[in-house]
């Protein structure tokens, strides 16, 4: 059986959508108790799912977030559901941060001392969505300490366009402020975190550039975890191109999950307009 599950469903009721993921993920899962669930979707329902994926399964680490659109090798859409759960060959260490501490110090000390929990940090990805950014000395501090340790950063900001209702949920607890870091260990291959932003070359040229970068790197993808900038996927919708971006993925990268919020993120830098890959193998 695979190592992962993907799930994805459209259908215009929350109970009836989230009994579909269930009946997708069981179908790769088999009995097994998901180590890490990954999932986003529209706002008017996200609390539900948050609530239901904790009670369904109760053991894992949950990571949830709303999004302008969420897309994965399922399909793709503003008022759906998309979830990755990974059930084996991973370590896993995760927490909320609350960002009304203003003492960003404590903040990276507590990712770093999460860190220390893993076995190896040899190829793991920090993924984060909702973290609230950095200063500069913090940042450069975070990149020095986990460049040292082979771990990738990624992620998103979901909140930051004025006017936008946005929530992320942590084991089933909902919050519209502060973030949630995720700490995953690969133990069967290599994490490659790739990263494109919008060009005068165009779109079509900016993914085949992507697309032969893993392949030079001779990466063999079993899952990925994708975040796009909004304007990025705004281009994308524009252009009429989110299927062709939807069917390279599934043809490139395997399985995967994707969402688009309002910010994304490589080392945690500002930028609306890139497109974050981290592949696993």
């Amino acid at each position: 059986m695979n190592r992962y599950a993907v799930g994805y469903s459209d259908i215009n009721d929350p109970k009836g959508a989230l009994n579909q993921v269930f009946e997708q993920l069981s179908t790769g899962m088999g009995r097994r108790e998901p180590l890490l669930i990954i999932f986003c979707s529209d706002i008017d329902n996200f609390d539900y799912y948050s609530k239901q994926l904790r009670h369904k399964f109760p053991f894992s680490k949950i990571m949830g977030m709303s999004a302008y659109m969420g897309f994965s090798s399922r399909g793709y859409g503003k008022h759906a559901i998309s979830c990755l759960a990974i059930m084996d060959g991973i370590e896993v260490v995760a927490g909320y941060m609350n960002d009304e501490d203003a003492d960003f110090g404590k903040y990276v000390d507590k990712i770093i001392a999460s860190a220390d929990k893993l076995k190896s940090t040899e190829n793991t990805l920090c993924f984060s969505c909702g973290a609230k950014m950095f200063d500069l000395d913090e940042l450069n501090r975070l990149i020095s300490v986990f460049e040292g340790k082979d771990i990738k950063l990624c992620g998103g900001s979901l909140g930051e366009a004025e006017g936008v209702k946005t929530r992320i949920s942590f084991n089933g607890e909902i919050f519209d402020r502060g973030g949630i870091f995720c700490l995953i260990h690969n133990l069967n291959g290599r994490i490659e975190l790739l990263m494109e932003s919008m060009e005068p070359e165009g779109l079509e040229n900016i993914w085949n550039r992507t697309l032969d970068s893993v392949r030079s790197q001779g990466i063999k993808p079993q899952f990925t975890i994708v975040a796009n900038g909004i304007d990025f996927t705004k281009m994308m919708e524009d252009q009429e191109l989110l299927y062709k971006f939807t069917d390279k993925l599934c043809m490139e990268f395997g399985e995967y999950i994707g969402f688009s919020g309002y910010k994304d993120e490589k080392f945690f830098k500002d930028t609306y307009d890139s497109m974050v890959v981290a592949v696993f193998e």
